[in-house]
């Protein structure tokens, strides 16, 4: 008996392929941190199983990959960074720096 994928399962799985993809991280990575295989992993992406809750936590504690825009698509476009800068502890800004330069070697590197 084949379960039916339900439309809200597949977007989330969409969503959740494009900020893996993003971020350059491998479906692998991904099932490593959620702790299921990576055949559960590609059934998330697809649609036919169901992100739960708790590993929705698990990618924002992770990744920083915001539920709501696994949920509905809405990113948040409200960030500030002189503000953010301004108001965070050397430690912070200096793990944003480098949390940044990284993102850009990957986006230069495409890895």
């Amino acid at each position: 008996m084949r379960a039916e994928k339900k439309e809200i399962n597949v977007q989330i799985g969409k969503r959740l392929q494009t900020a893996r993809e993003n971020n350059g991280y491998t479906q692998e990575d991904f099932a490593e941190a959620l702790g299921v295989g990576v055949e559960h992993y590609r059934k998330l992406e697809s649609g036919a199983y169901g992100l739960q809750p708790e590993k929705m936590l698990v990618l924002y504690e992770r990744y920083r990959i915001e539920p709501t825009y696994l949920i509905s698509g809405e990113k948040n476009s409200h960030f500030n960074m002189g503000v953010f800068l301004a108001n965070c502890s050397r430690e912070e800004r200096n793990d944003f720096i480098e949390q940044t330069l990284s993102y850009m070697r990957k986006l230069m590197t495409g890895r």
